[in-house]
């Protein structure tokens, strides 16, 4: 015998499977709909608004393009950033070496410096600071690589002082690079290179290691001469270790070069 009560209850069990049912086939249509989304091409967009445009582009990030080297030579980089602007890239961080002597019987100064194998030009001593290293420890490293140069760890603080900070993104046609110049003293006596002589050798990339009067720097040796603006750099060491601003600037790759440089060298 069937009650109310039991139509009732089936009545009501009817109801929730339609429920069942109308909900797994809205589920299916959404799946085959994914599948399809899936199945579509790269560059087909389904998108219907700049607006869902900006918001994925805030997930995926975009590629950021500046300009760096020098105005005459303006050449594109690129950088990847996220959709809040926030770049993971850097700078590179190198170490840029001004090695000087001073003359016993005159007192003047004179400049180490080297010919690089690639351009031909003269550049000071440096490279690139490796990871875990400091940039004490590169310009160490650098020096013997590139000249052959011993310098003792326990003349290395006396011997070392700081030029400046050139980070201008400018200031190298390669990619934007921070250098950190630092002068370094040489004392023949007291020093000795790697094959036991006391004069700087050619090692690493550089071609020739040639010693220059520093009263010669931007006088003689000036312009295309020099590599990127290491002759800024030698110029600002030759202005503190005189302290004489009115030092001759001439053949700079540009002389509005972003820079922070110390007041004298010692």
């Amino acid at each position: 015998m069937i009650t109310n009560g039991s139509i009732r209850r089936r009545q009501s069990f009817c109801g929730s499977a339609s429920s069942i049912l109308m909900i797994l086939g809205i589920v299916a249509i959404f799946a085959v709909s994914g599948i399809f989304i899936k199945m579509l091409p790269a560059k087909v967009s389904l998108m219907k608004s700049s607006k869902s445009a900006s918001k994925q582009e805030c997930f995926v990030g975009k590629e950021r393009t500046w300009h760096g080297g020098h105005p005459a030579q303006d050449r594109p980089g690129s950088c990847w950033c996220g959709g809040d602007e926030y770049c993971m890239c850097t700078p590179s961080v190198a170490i840029d070496i001004v090695l000087y002597s001073k003359s016993e019987s005159d007192d003047r100064y004179s400049v180490w410096v080297v010919r690089r194998g690639d351009t031909g030009q003269l550049a000071t001593i440096g490279g690139f600071v490796n990871v875990g290293e400091t940039t004490e420890n590169a310009v160490l490293r650098e020096a013997e690589e590139e000249t052959g140069i011993v310098i003792p760890l326990d003349q290395a603080n006396s011997a070392m002082s700081l030029i400046g900070v050139y980070s201008d993104s400018r200031r190298d046609n390669r990619r934007h690079i921070v250098s950190i110049a630092y002068a370094l003293k040489f004392i023949p006596s007291a020093m000795v290179t790697k094959d036991g002589g006391n004069a700087p050798k050619a090692g690493d990339d550089a071609n020739e290691v040639i010693l220059v009067p520093l009263d010669e720097i931007g006088v003689k040796y000036k312009g295309e001469d020099w590599f990127d603006d290491h002759l800024t750099i030698l110029l600002d060491f030759k202005e503190r270790i005189a302290n004489d601003v009115s030092v001759e600037r001439n053949g700079e790759l540009y002389r509005d070069v972003a820079r922070s440089t110390c007041s004298s060298v010692s």
